[in-house]
């Protein structure tokens, strides 16, 4: 390890001096469904959570932090595409719940004369996964 673990999805760790983020966005909502009334605003009736997402977008210097934090950049992307669920911590224990990467992204730039990137830079967005276990009722099974 090279430093605190910062977050956590499975086995993936996001940790300072190595694979560490710069930025966290964590999104909630609500759903809502507006019937009209005549006369009046529309009414709202809340149905429940909306979709809640947490993004992370960092930069890494594989020549500092070492060809492992480039080669967890590259197996994130690889998850991205396997549609694993695993259980998202932050570093005060946290338990986020489940979360599956919908979406990742890497960009290198300064390339050396091997063809390696000299800075990484990537984007991954995760979304909270629900398969509707201990749910009372559910109009779609």
């Amino acid at each position: 390890m090279s430093g605190a673990v910062l977050m956590a999805w499975g086995p993936f760790q996001f940790e300072t001096g190595a694979a560490a983020y710069e930025e966290l966005r964590h999104r909630a909502s609500a759903r809502w469904e507006k019937h009209a009334i005549i006369g009046r605003r529309p009414a709202g009736q809340h149905l429940g959570p909306g979709e809640e997402s947490v993004s992370l977008r960092g930069t890494i210097y594989p020549d500092v932090t070492g060809a492992g934090s480039a080669a967890t950049v590259n197996a994130l992307l690889a998850a991205a595409q396997q549609a694993q669920v695993y259980t998202l911590l932050s570093a005060d224990g946290t338990i986020i719940g489940p979360f599956r990467l919908e979406k990742a992204e890497s960009t290198g730039s300064f390339i050396d004369p091997a063809g390696a990137p000299q800075k990484l830079t990537y984007d991954l967005e995760f979304v909270a996964h629900d398969d509707g276990a201990g749910q009372i009722f559910s109009l779609w099974p």
